[in-house]
């Protein structure tokens, strides 16, 4: 068939609809940030387990504009953590559970933010040891209707790497 002979079809719906996609065909999408930092892989691995640790680098004022209200942690497999964050001045719970703890290896965990309580990502964290160094791999999930911030997901996760990078040095 050649293009001419779909002429009952209006061009720009042609070329929309291969190119656009509606809401409901976004699909899940991962994303993968690395860092090496210079730490052996306990102590990388154990900020991602202790309250006080976790506020110093996932969130606070050297991440975004925001402030800890209160952070807990039930470190175990199957175990939740509640995070309670002022974010510009809303108010945000994230929430999950620990579904993989291999320590000081693999941590995975499911992770829920309030201002979308029926979307639920998953955070790989896979720590390498080199050395005195962890090469730490973070693979996020995102589902499909929170695909959209794949980019503003991975600027705030490198962030987060960055910070502690910095903390373990």
């Amino acid at each position: 068939m050649r293009s001419d002979q779909l002429t009952f079809f209006d061009k720009n719906d042609r070329e929309r609809s291969l190119f656009e996609q509606p809401a409901s065909q976004l699909k899940a999408t991962t994303i993968t940030v690395t860092k090496t930092i210079i730490a052996p892989a306990q102590q990388v691995f154990d900020q991602w387990l202790i309250p006080v640790f976790i506020g110093e680098w996932m969130f606070g004022p050297k991440i975004q504009q925001e402030k800890v209200i209160h952070l807990e942690n039930e470190v175990r497999k199957g175990g939740g953590f509640k995070f309670r964050i002022n974010r510009k001045g809303l108010d945000l719970l994230i929430s999950g559970e620990l579904l993989e703890l291999e320590i000081p290896k693999r941590l995975t965990m499911s992770w829920r933010e309030s201002t979308h309580p029926d979307e639920q990502s998953q955070i790989i964290a896979q720590f390498d040891s080199l050395a005195e160094k962890t090469k730490l791999k973070v693979s996020i999930r995102l589902p499909a209707k929170l695909s959209n911030q794949k980019e503003s997901t991975k600027k705030l996760w490198t962030a987060r790497l960055k910070v502690l990078a910095e903390k373990c040095n």
